[in-house]
């Protein structure tokens, strides 16, 4: 059994103690809304990031270039659906302003 001396307990108390505060000084810190928001918005950015990579890997071939046809057919579809609502839209426009001649006429 070791016997440590008065000053090498002053020296392990005065470390601890250190370590105590600094280990207080990060935590608060940590908890400043400011870090937190910062922290939060890395972690959003990171997210999107990964996502965005993830969505994108079946539209770039090996080397990481554009794979074109595929875009051009999703573009496509886009322009289809777009011109399919329009379509729609107009149809049932056509029939309110059908309906709406109607009731002025026969008032």
């Amino acid at each position: 059994m070791s016997t440590r001396s008065v000053d090498e307990i002053r020296v392990d108390l005065a470390a601890n103690r250190a370590k105590l505060a600094n280990a207080t000084s990060e935590a608060v810190e940590s908890m400043k809304p400011k870090n937190i928001a910062k922290e939060s918005v890395a972690q959003v950015k990171q997210f999107a990031k990964t996502e965005f990579e993830a969505a994108t890997t079946s539209f770039k071939d090996e080397h990481g270039a554009w794979r074109t046809d595929r875009l051009l057919m999703i573009g496509g579809a886009v322009v289809g659906a777009v011109v399919f609502f329009m379509a729609v839209s107009s149809v049932a426009n056509r029939r309110t302003l059908a309906s709406q001649a109607r009731r002025a006429i026969e008032k």
